[in-house]
């Protein structure tokens, strides 16, 4: 069972936003509490709180508290499952020490079961079932998945007011890490070179630029920022100017997911098997000379998209060393160090002139090639001497090493040069 996601926009009618505002301040209440106390009675008693027992709690809780009663019960036991998750974070060192959560309009909460009644999508109607909201008005761009069972669905509020629904599916789809790979995969493979002059480059010399999404959007974002900068703090044109703001981003942050759901639909529709170079981004970005240009990239979301959608069209993704990828010889596999500022040079050994980036490109694929077991050695010319006589008799003996046969098809060989006095055949005794 693999998940596979929908989002959808949603359009809620005063009162069922309402409601959901409502839900999103009960979360963050609860949230609140519950790390209160787990703090308090670690503090006091020295002893650690489990979501069992914050679980019991919660269940008695609700018959005392209106609002916690006005919260659906699968989205109040989430917030624990949240705070649960953040502490097992915080413990595998993943993680900072959870926060309390001040008041805001953003925010989000999941119906954790929504296969059994919570959430019905209604494609006919363009209407989504919410339970303890309503009917909401919402648009379907696709179809849901075929042969699969909702499992989650997640109410988004995003910074600049507008609501969205994520459902995730669950799907059946070949398990690639158990099943042997198709030979068809090795007539498609590619390497993809992440970069920021083309922000991939693949190992058949295709290039694609980068959009510089952010780059471009940077005068009108230092107006707005400007323009809310000005505004007296809390008053309505402060809201307005913060709103005004914050859709200016998400608006840079969709055409990003935009470009990137084009571009990881086209890779796994055409390859079987696409290798990518394991880039760590969070050590590159400690560069402030290159931070912007690789956060601009969105090179991580790049590679879950195409990861996530490999599942489904039945491709493979794989992930190699990136060292070194872009010095080393695709031909002769020498290491040639050569400054970034460099983009095409001739190689030291085979004196090869290559371009930096299909280069290193073609060194991905072959790498990843050989972490699935499927890199096969170029075929060489076997090195032969001069053709030998050929020997008397219908086929040309063939010459074992090691065996009887051999030592007799050499005297075949020289009673054939001789000619002497021996007029009769030769007979081979075993």
């Amino acid at each position: 069972m693999v998940p596979s996601a929908l989002r959808i926009r949603l359009y809620p009618s005063h009162e069922q936003e309402f409601r959901m505002l409502r839900a999103l301040e009960e979360c963050r209440r609860l949230w609140n509490e519950a790390l209160s106390h787990r703090k308090d009675r670690w503090q006091n008693e020295r002893k650690s709180t489990s979501y069992n027992l914050q679980q019991w709690i919660l269940t008695a809780e609700r018959h005392e508290s209106p609002g916690l009663a006005s919260l659906h019960s699968q989205v109040a036991q989430d917030v624990l499952h949240r705070i649960d998750n953040a502490f097992t974070a915080f413990f595998q060192r993943r993680a900072k020490y959870p926060k309390f959560k001040k008041f805001s309009e953003s925010g989000s909460f999941t119906y954790s079961q929504a296969y059994n009644g919570s959430v019905k999508p209604d494609l006919h109607r363009r209407r989504l079932f919410l339970s303890r909201i309503g009917n909401v008005p919402c648009v379907f761009h696709r179809q849901l998945p075929m042969d699969s069972r909702m499992k989650t669905c997640t109410l988004v509020r995003e910074p600049d007011g507008k609501w969205f629904a994520s459902m995730v599916f669950e799907q059946v789809v070949p398990l690639q890490d158990v099943l042997p790979l198709n030979a068809e995969l090795t007539t498609t493979p590619i390497g993809v070179d992440l970069g920021l002059l083309s922000i991939i480059t693949t190992s058949e010399g295709e290039k694609v630029k980068h959009p510089h999404l952010l780059r471009n959007a940077e005068k009108k974002l230092k107006h707005v920022q400007r323009v809310f900068s000005r505004k007296e703090k809390k008053s309505n044109n402060w809201y307005k100017a913060k709103q005004r703001l914050a859709s200016q981003h998400a608006h840079v942050r969709r055409q990003r997911m935009d470009f990137d759901h084009k571009l990881s639909t086209k890779l796994v529709r055409a390859h079987g098997l696409i290798a990518f170079e394991d880039l760590k981004v969070r050590n590159m970005v400690k560069s402030h000379s290159f931070a912007k240009s690789i956060h601009d990239a969105g090179w991580g979301q790049l590679v879950k998209l195409t990861e996530r959608k490999a599942l489904v069209y039945g491709s493979v993704v794989v992930k190699v060393p990136a060292a070194f990828s872009t010095q080393e010889c695709f031909f002769c596999n020498s290491i040639n160090p050569v400054e970034v500022s460099i983009r095409e040079f001739a190689c030291r050994s085979c004196g090869r002139v290559l371009d930096r980036d299909i280069n290193a490109a073609k060194v991905v694929m072959k790498r990843g090639l050989a972490k699935v077991g499927l890199d096969r050695p170029e075929p060489k010319p076997a090195e032969i001497g001069p053709l030998r006589a050929q020997a008397t008799g219908p086929a040309s003996p063939v010459e074992e090493t090691g065996t009887k046969r051999a030592d007799h098809v050499r005297a075949l060989e020289a009673h054939d040069n001789s000619r002497g006095r021996m007029s009769q055949p030769f007979r081979a005794d075993l």
